[in-house]
């Protein structure tokens, strides 16, 4: 019986009418087959998708194995060698992934390109809104200093929001492609997620620094640059990580959009800077653990604001004056000497959403076949 007969760019039509759509970059032959092999033949008749045979055919003719053979124009085997058989190393699977994300990059140029833009962009928006407001006179006024806290702040959510999106996105989308490719075992999940991270790593650490070689100095900060590009790219890491745990575990783009909020809004609620984290009830605080823009706010406003502060050799204040620095950091409950905790928990939750991605995504993908 015939499921399906016509041209192959019909086939999503087809489908989609008849209560099984294809999804988004996916092969309509394996679709075929999916569809033949996990539905019985009576609801796929109750479908449409065939008509019942009422024809009255004679018994087909099974031919012997030797005779089927020599009609295909092939020969039998019998011994065949077990390299022939033989995976491939993990370093192998690494190499080859990582040159197909080469070319990948390489070719999207629209993509890679117009993230750039839009990076460029905003820079330059914020550079200008904000231009000067982080000179050192700020910490004796207390309206601009307030625009110098906001310009960081804002500075820290475009490294953040900038490179979680396009990640939280590209998941769904290539994932017909992942699970095609490892049903018929030509990589592993660790070697496509290590081949993913290298470019996401590499796309991420440039897009910062044209982010930081604009933003930076036309606002003024006052943080070393090299220590806030670190900050910030490990930011930018960390929210990844959380989009790529979201996009596995969605299946359509139009849903990763869906889950957009759950990626941003949760982080602005627990960062301490719109409510203090000591005023939002006890059985919501545990929250603010998981959100990475917390310690990355944290980590910048003790290198942006650690040495007015200390009031270091008494540059912006004399002994006793109220010191709108340490305010500030007392407000948002930041202390000096927890600044390794904050970076070993901003990595330590890049680590274990990653990790949380991975075994997700292999979860799936052994379920899916």
């Amino acid at each position: 019986m015939v499921m399906y007969q016509g041209p192959v760019k019909d086939v999503p039509e087809f489908f989609s009418k008849h209560n099984h759509p294809m999804p988004p970059n996916y092969n309509p032959a394996d679709h075929i087959m999916e569809v033949a092999q996990q539905y019985s033949q009576e609801q796929l008749l109750k479908e449409g998708f065939f008509a019942k045979d009422e024809r009255d055919l004679p018994e087909a003719i099974v031919p012997k194995e030797k005779e089927l053979l020599e009609s295909l124009g092939v020969s039998s085997h019998d011994n065949i060698s077990d390299d022939e058989w033989k995976h491939v190393g993990f370093g192998t699977e690494l190499l080859m992934l990582l040159k197909r994300e080469l070319i990948h990059t390489t070719r999207n140029k629209k993509g890679v390109g117009a993230r750039f833009a839009f990076t460029t962009f905003l820079s330059l928006l914020v550079g200008n809104i904000f231009f000067g407001v982080g000179d050192p006179s700020s910490f004796n006024d207390a309206a601009k200093f307030n625009s110098h806290f906001g310009a960081m702040v804002m500075i820290l959510m475009m490294s953040m929001f900038g490179t979680a999106m396009p990640t939280l996105l590209s998941f769904p989308e290539e994932r017909p492609v992942f699970l095609r490719e490892y049903s018929t075992n030509h990589y592993g999940v660790i070697a496509y997620f290590m081949s993913r991270l290298a470019f996401e790593a590499l796309i991420t650490f440039l897009q910062i620094m044209v982010l930081l070689l604009i933003a930076y100095f036309m606002v003024d900060l006052q943080a070393g640059f090299f220590k806030f590009f670190i900050i910030e790219y490990g930011l930018a890491m960390s929210s990844t990580a959380v989009a790529v745990l979201l996009g596995c575990a969605v299946e359509d783009p139009k849903m990763a959009t869906e889950f957009l909020p759950l990626l941003f809004v949760p982080q602005l609620l627990f960062a301490g800077f719109f409510v203090r984290t000591d005023l939002i009830p006890a059985w919501l605080q545990w929250a603010q653990y998981l959100c990475s823009l917390t310690y990355g706010v944290r980590l910048a406003l003790l290198a942006e604001f650690g040495a007015c502060a200390a009031n270091v050799n008494n540059e912006y204040y004399n002994p006793g004056e109220f010191n709108i620095c340490e305010n500030l950091l007392t407000i948002n409950q930041v202390n000096e000497d927890e600044k390794s905790l904050y970076w070993g928990v901003l990595w330590g939750l890049f680590v274990a959403f990653r990790f949380s991605g991975l075994l997700l995504l292999r979860k799936k993908a052994t379920k899916f076949y």
